[in-house]
C-alpha cells in the first residue's frame, strides 16, 4: 500500500470517528427535547398479557411490524364477524401506541359506526353497546392520553 493511500485511509477513518463523537454529543439535546415535546412514551405497558409485553420488549424497535401485524389481524377478525376478538387486539395496538391519535380515533369509530352496523337490527341493545365502547373508548382512555388532540374530541362529538 502506498503512502498515499494510507494517509486516505486513516484520515477518513479519522473524519468518520469525528461525526460519530458529535453526532454523540447531540444526543442528550435531542432526548431532552423530545421529552419536552411529549414526543417521548415513558410509560410501561400496564395490564397488557404477558406476550404481548414480552414481544414489545423483545421486539423493540421492530415494535411498528408487530402493530401492522395487528393492524391486519384485527381487520380481518371484524371481516369474519369476530368483533369481540377484533376488539381485543384494537385495546392492544392502542396498548402499543398510546400517543398516536389517530389509532384511538379508528377503534372508536370502528365501534361505534362499522361493528354496531353489522349487528343484525333485531339487538338493538347489542348494537347501543358497540356505540357506547367507541365513546367510551374515547371519553375513558383516548383524551386522558392525548388531551392536546383535537380530532379525539371532534370524533367524540360526532359520535
Amino acid at each position: 500500500m502506498q503512502t498515499k493511500d494510507f494517509f486516505i485511509i486513516i484520515l477518513c477513518l479519522a473524519v468518520g470517528a469525528a461525526t460519530l463523537i458529535g453526532a454523540a454529543m447531540q444526543l442528550d439535546g435531542i432526548r431532552t427535547a423530545r421529552e419536552e415535546m411529549g414526543l417521548v412514551a415513558t410509560t410501561a405497558l400496564e395490564n397488557a398479557p404477558p406476550s404481548l409485553a414480552f414481544a414489545t420488549v423483545a421486539l423493540g424497535a421492530f415494535r411498528g411490524l408487530l402493530v401492522n401485524i395487528l393492524w391486519i389481524r384485527a381487520d380481518n377478525l371484524k371481516q369474519e364477524g369476530k368483533f369481540f376478538d377484533a376488539k381485543q387486539l384494537a385495546e392492544w395496538i392502542t396498548t402499543l401506541q398510546p400517543r398516536f391519535a389517530a389509532v384511538w380515533d379508528f377503534h372508536a369509530w370502528n365501534m361505534a359506526y362499522n361493528i354496531s352496523v353489522a349487528i343484525p337490527n333485531t339487538q338493538p341493545e347489542e348494537r347501543w353497546r358497540w356505540v357506547r365502547n367507541g365513546y367510551e373508548l374515547l371519553r375513558d382512555r383516548a383524551i386522558p392520553l392525548n388531551p392536546k388532540s383535537i380530532i379525539l374530541y371532534r370524533s367524540l362529538a360526532w359520535i
